[in-house]
């Protein structure tokens, strides 16, 4: 093992080559594998329950990686990259006040663990059952209309990423014909997205998803002992060094990329863009229906939560790998270092055909990569790029699909659909999300970073927040009120998206023409274009405070003017409502287990698996308390930081590779598990995400 790691990771020269037959076999294998998978996941879909949800008859470990690998997807390393580059350890550091908070928000199953107990497929089915049915149409197109537009990008992204990595022109002239590479490209992978999609529905996406994600967890081990030179060891010289990358992360002009108390001037991704995440931790969870098809597919709402507890275990390796390559490539870039000089060369020259500032900063990680790894090692990390840009694309075209079925034509049919129909219907929906997706790929002009336009385009469905928290936990919350938020959302953030687009179109200097707004011109970008002054994620707090603020003031009117009291536990088939005897007790709980979110169906080894990521975010939470005070006690250097972080990239790839290996073992268990329960299961096909009666 020790011999192969050292082959691995040999010092390398300056790949100019592109991808060879190796491969480009390589990446051709693992899709014919999959497709082969996909075949034989369609046995099992047999009605809309299956196609929605594979049943309700997923457990923990395959919905974890599943759905973690559909969460990460290609786009969003490059958003990460992205952020990285600009902001270092900040995101990292802050992160750590996320923790402790996503942990409890894991252990109570905020939002997660009551919305299976409505065994309902959509978020809008909810608001069926709890506002109205004209409520229900009007979010789900809401919804729909924004997480289509925020999905348009997620190709665009992905294949620019793959191009650039496997130096492939936009353009090539062939038989007299100027082919548009990017288009084909396009229309390809999203092709590839609408198939999986369709063929199996959720069976099959969970299925091949959770392939993906085991084979990216392994390639992200592998990429980071090639890359990196983490110790003195024989077998582990690696291109970059921790040396080089200290001697790079110097202070610039009050900007730190090791401190992250002193990032506060970086634009975009500072402190306060933190801190608005964590706000939106509590506020927006369970509001994004991109992974939708998982949050109805556990078998019962304990698996469902022990899934989102794994996930700070299973995702080790790839948060690790998603730190250290931009840290390498901050490294190559870096002026300081005379013998990345020739390399440095190539990237600049590379990054000098690209016109765009915002693609640029885009694609500085994947040309340098491309440019540092051998034949095969080539081909293994697009396979891996393209199993995390596939999993995203067919989970988000499936939901998004699925939501315009389900949540906006259903309701008006008076006679519903057949099994068959049904599920054609889906299909059909599924196919026309990626139709919109390619067009908006190729015609759309980026004009922020990914995580900013996340953010915005999310924004658009703010109004999900409060219907969501006070729909689930709060018996007053009113139909009205859910309303108002959700018009009120919806109108702030495409406001924002229409002015970003236009500010750099002429609108700003409209402005500055006729109103004398010279202070306009302090907000530019590399290109010297004029940029909104107010971005994405400024947006996103702002309608968290009001939607709130509008969901709770008109329920309270709403109520006082003789609305009645909601009957959550008939919605949530609690007590005598659990016809299906989904809260079965197996052992007996105390006060204090209680307070953790423990539960009767608790076992031992969900006992100990809490524990241990109790144990893990304590460990932190004393880490980032110990480093705040000893910051503000003028105790702290940069030398100290960066051991801090050297001992955190030790920690998280020991841990990663032992999680790697245990969810594989537990994944095969629950996909074996998975085909065994579909098999056995009797169908119901008036379970099709209709609400026969108001609850």
């Amino acid at each position: 093992m020790m011999s192969l790691i050292g082959a691995l990771t040999r010092q390398v020269e300056i790949n100019q080559s592109g991808m060879q037959l190796l491969d480009w076999a390589i990446v051709i294998g693992f899709i014919v594998f999959l497709t082969g998978v996909l075949l034989y996941c369609n046995r099992y879909t047999r009605n809309a329950a299956d196609f929605l949800a594979a049943n309700r008859c997923a457990g923990r470990y395959v919905m974890s990686i599943s759905e973690g690998i559909a969460g990460f997807g290609l786009i969003s390393a490059v958003a990460t990259w992205e952020a990285f580059m600009k902001s270092g350890f900040a995101g990292t550091w802050w992160a750590m006040i996320n923790a402790p908070f996503s942990l409890i928000l894991a252990l109570v199953a905020w939002v997660t663990y009551r919305m299976r107990e409505t065994r309902c497929f959509t978020l809008a089915q909810f608001y069926e059952v709890r506002y109205s049915r004209k409520f229900r149409v009007g979010a789900g197109l809401i919804t729909f209309l924004s997480g289509v537009v925020n999905y348009g990008i997620f190709p665009m992204v992905s294949v620019k990423f793959l191009m650039a990595f496997c130096q492939i022109p936009e353009h090539v002239e062939y038989l007299g014909v100027n082919w548009n590479i990017y288009g084909i490209l396009l229309a390809f992978s999203i092709g590839l997205g609408i198939f999986f999609a369709t063929c199996g529905g959720q069976v099959a996406i969970m299925v091949t998803d959770f392939i993906q994600g085991i084979l990216c967890n392994v390639a992200f081990v592998i990429f980071i002992f090639f890359i990196f030179k983490l110790g003195d060891w024989d077998v582990s010289g690696g291109f970059v060094s921790w040396k080089q990358i200290a001697a790079t992360l110097e202070k610039s002009e009050g900007i730190s990329q090791i401190n992250p108390f002193q990032n506060t001037r970086t634009a975009d991704f500072n402190i306060f863009y933190y801190l608005i995440g964590f706000v939106s931790l509590f506020y927006a969870r369970g509001g994004w229906q991109g992974s939708a098809g998982y949050a109805a597919a556990a078998k019962n709402p304990h698996e469902r939560k022990m899934a989102g507890v794994m996930g700070t275990w299973r995702g080790l390796a790839q948060s690790l790998m998603l730190m250290l390559f931009p840290l390498a490539v901050i490294a190559i870039m870096s002026p300081v270092l005379p013998e990345f000089a020739e390399l440095r060369g190539v990237i600049n020259d590379k990054l000098a055909m690209i016109s765009n500032a915002t693609e640029r900063g885009q694609q500085m990680v994947p040309i340098a990569l491309s440019l540092i790894m051998p034949s095969g090692l080539l081909g293994l990390f697009v396979a891996v790029m393209f199993a995390a840009m596939l999993s995203t694309d067919d989970t988000y075209m499936h939901s998004w699909g699925s939501i315009l079925i389900q949540d906006c034509i259903m309701p008006f049919k008076k006679k519903p659909f057949g099994p068959k129909a049904h599920i054609w219907a889906l299909r059909l929906a599924i196919i026309a999300v990626g139709v919109f997706g390619w067009c908006f790929s190729f015609f759309w002009v980026q004009e922020t970073p990914v995580l900013l336009f996340f953010s915005l385009t999310g924004a658009i469905v703010s109004g999900a927040g409060p219907a969501i928290i006070g729909g689930l936990y709060w018996k007053r919350g009113g139909t009205i009120a859910a309303w108002v938020s959700y018009i009120w959302g919806a109108t702030s953030a495409v406001t924002g998206i229409v002015l970003q687009q236009t500010w750099s179109k002429g609108l700003g200097q409209w402005l500055i023409d006729h109103f004398n707004w010279n202070w306009i011109a302090d907000f530019t970008n590399s290109n010297g274009e004029y940029v909104f002054p107010v971005n994405g994620q400024y947006i996103s707090f702002f309608n968290m405070i009001t939607c709130t603020l509008l969901y709770v003031i008109i329920s309270l009117l709403e109520h006082k003017a003789g609305k009645p009291d909601f009957n959550l536990e008939k919605m949530l088939h609690r007590g005598i409502y659990d016809t299906n005897q989904e809260h079965v007790e197996k052992s007996k709980v105390n006060k204090i287990e209680k307070i953790f979110g423990i539960t009767p169906e608790f076992t031992l080894g969900d006992r100990l698996i809490y524990a241990a990521s109790i144990l893990w975010t304590i460990i932190w939470c004393v880490v980032f308390v110990v480093y705040t005070s000893l910051y503000f006690s003028d105790a702290l250097n940069d030398d100290h930081w960066l051991s801090l972080w050297h001992a955190k990239v030790y920690i998280t790839l020991i841990l990663g590779v032992i999680c790697t290996v245990w969810f594989l073992v537990g994944g095969i268990v629950d996909v074996i598990g998975l085909f065994r329960a579909l098999n056995n299961s009797k169908r119901d096909d008036r379970d099709d995400g209709s609400v026969a009666e108001k609850a």
